[in-house]
């Protein structure tokens, strides 16, 4: 089943799915690498900003702004393509906005449990919300914000 018999082959529609499949993995692994470069800046500016004016709280804001402005445009360059662009920029724009507002909402949330709850370290929770958000924001930008042509 899903052989053609005659030349042991794969079926055309084996083969299809197993390309989608394959093309999922790459788009995914390539998200994977903009978040981890994301994230990285989001730190060090973190990092940096708190050092050099004691101020962790706008420090982090200004981070996870600049790491967000950059996501966005390795996002549409390595991950997504031209998948979206029949939406406009701006609306493109919009929706991964929303997203965002989405994961820090998610962040809070699943950090706050984490602690105040759960009685974790806030490093244990915040990584364990960083994958939730990572898995959540993933979904809803591939299916919803960076959607093909139909």
């Amino acid at each position: 089943m899903g052989r053609d018999s005659a030349a042991g082959a794969p079926a055309p529609a084996a083969a299809g799915e197993a390309h989608g499949r394959a093309q999922r993995i790459r788009r995914l692994l390539r998200y994977t690498a903009v978040n981890l470069v994301s994230l990285a800046i989001d730190y060090a500016v973190f990092l940096w900003l708190t050092h050099a004016f004691s101020i962790p709280v706008i420090a982090s804001t200004i981070g996870y702004a600049v790491a967000f402005a950059v996501n966005y445009r390795l996002s549409r360059r390595f991950v997504f393509g031209t998948d979206g662009t029949h939406k406009g920029e701006k609306r493109l724009f919009a929706e991964f906005m929303a997203s965002g507002a989405l994961g820090i909402v998610l962040t809070a949330a699943v950090t706050g449990a984490g602690v105040y709850l759960l009685d974790l370290a806030p490093a244990i929770a915040k990584t364990a919300a960083v994958l939730i958000s990572f898995v959540t924001l993933y979904i809803v930008r591939s299916r919803l914000v960076f959607t093909p042509i139909a």
